[in-house]
């Protein structure tokens, strides 16, 4: 599912245990998929504060210009340390994160740092100037930031947590240090109860989210593997068609000499050879029977014995063999008033079942032969072969009538 989930690829044992986590209230990924959500999700939040960035600058101003024009309180100066200050460091933050690709693998510690620097400021704010109406701006602050980090900038809630207990740990430390006040009541109202809320739905939020991924997992496997059907039955029906037309090239009765001919020209024009020859199996050795597109040494090779890389590929179990180091000087291409070596040579052995070979054909090509040529010439050779077992027979019997007298 490359365009939904980042390339992520799913493995059989991966999509069953997908399928049976979706059953469940908290999905969780096994392996390296796990790791892929979590990156997932990053890329989430990086895009989601891009595009709310705006609005949470909006959203800052409408909080704190008012106080800072319309308040004339003596702690103002103190609460634009903590309730002003910290949010825009935060907020800076939050642009380099989104706005700067070279910190891009930064995203999470930047946003994480962001929330902690805002929610520090604001609980030293309403520790500090607690009583008063600007503690309580303080404090409304600091549930307005809980929201915002948990259903906004939408990072893994665990990492949120974190960031946010860790915010927690150093506003304590800071009070302490400093001599100031902590009521328990106070702080457990305006931040302990608005982060178990707030998390609870951050959490909520990431197993809809973990769902979601999951379904587009499995959605985009089902959608490779149907891709994959058309294109094994695309591909079959190619090669379907073109066995038909290799049926009907060679058809008509033709010599041995003109049916190996045609069947070579056929296999030149489908596949990537450039250039060929066709061999026939005899007592005494091979005997060339057609060939295109070779330099005149090679075409001159009308009889050999039965040994070198012919023999190897007579010998060999399958119906084609592919020789990659092609030696110097072997099948060289005709390409104008040059020679050009070939980079690859496919052998197609012809035989009647498991009988003895009744030749072989070696096409040369400058670049390899894939797969679905491969699987071409495999299926053309059973019909090849019924066809110059059939030429042999009559060569044969007009051989023997003649002698005949």
């Amino acid at each position: 599912m490359a365009r939904a989930t980042g390339n992520t690829v799913v493995d059989a044992r991966q999509e069953r245990d997908l399928k049976k986590a979706l059953g469940s209230v908290w999905v969780r990924f096994s392996g390296s998929l796990e790791d892929q959500y979590i990156h997932h999700s990053i890329r989430r939040a990086r895009k989601l504060i891009g595009r709310s960035l705006y609005v949470l600058i909006a959203l800052f101003l409408v909080v704190t210009v008012p106080v800072l024009v319309l308040v004339d309180d003596p702690g103002l100066a103190g609460w634009r340390w903590f309730g002003f200050w910290p949010l825009v460091g935060a907020l800076v933050l939050l642009f380099l994160a989104v706005k700067v690709d070279a910190l891009t693998r930064w995203v999470s510690t930047l946003v994480g740092l962001a929330l902690m620097v805002a929610l520090a400021g604001t609980l030293l704010g309403a520790i500090r100037l607690a009583d008063t109406f600007l503690g309580q701006v303080a404090a409304f602050e600091t549930v307005y930031v809980l929201i915002i980090g948990f259903s906004i900038l939408r990072l893994p809630p665990t990492r949120t947590l974190f960031w946010c207990l860790g915010s927690l740990v150093l506003a304590l430390t800071l009070a302490l240090v400093l001599g100031w006040s902590v009521q328990p009541a106070s702080l457990l109202l305006f931040y302990g109860f608005p982060l178990v809320v707030c998390a609870l739905n951050g959490y909520m939020l990431d197993a809809s989210a973990r769902h979601s991924y999951a379904n587009n997992l499995l959605l985009a496997k089902e959608s490779d593997r149907l891709r994959q059907w058309r294109d094994n039955a695309d591909r079959e029906a190619r090669r379907q068609r073109l066995l038909n037309e290799f049926m009907a090239h060679i058809a008509g009765n033709p010599r041995v000499s003109v049916l190996l001919d045609q069947a070579l020209a056929f296999m030149i024009e489908h596949t990537p050879a450039v250039a060929g020859a066709a061999w026939r199996l005899a007592d005494d050795g091979l005997h060339q029977e057609a060939s295109r597109g070779l330099d005149a040494v090679a075409r001159g090779r009308r009889h050999l014995p039965r040994e070198g890389l012919l023999a190897g590929a007579l010998d060999s179990e399958g119906d084609v063999t592919v020789r990659h180091d092609v030696p110097a000087g072997y099948l060289d291409l005709e390409t104008g008033h040059s020679r050009m070596r070939p980079g690859q040579v496919l052998f197609v052995t012809v035989r009647q079942g498991d009988d003895e070979p009744l030749g072989i054909l070696e096409l040369a090509a400058l670049t390899p032969f894939d797969d679905d040529a491969r699987a071409l010439l495999e299926s053309l050779a059973p019909s090849l072969a019924y066809a110059l077992v059939a030429a042999m027979g009559r060569e044969d019997y007009m051989r023997r009538h003649r002698q005949a007298g």
